[in-house]
């Protein structure tokens, strides 16, 4: 089943830009391995929509979609596995 989300998330990464934690409320949950990345960049000829996507499984088994808005650098949640 998948379940769509919204908002942003903070997120950690590492040197490589690539999520390792990401906060969901008080506590920390680590990324224990990226699973795909992808870049969407579409609508240039309107407002401009820019985004790099992650798909983390996380060390509790949960997958995640996360994606990081180009334009303002803030990661978002956009959807959930399980």
């Amino acid at each position: 089943m998948t379940e769509l989300l919204e908002g942003i998330v903070e997120v950690r990464t590492g040197a490589d830009g690539r999520p390792i934690a990401i906060r969901n409320g008080p506590a920390w949950r680590r990324v224990a391995e990226v699973v795909n990345t992808w870049r969407v960049a579409t609508d240039w000829w309107r407002t401009p929509v820019g985004r790099d996507y992650v798909r983390c499984l996380l060390n509790d088994g949960e997958c995640v979609d996360l994606y990081r808005d180009l334009g303002t650098g803030e990661w978002h949640r956009e959807r959930r596995y399980d």
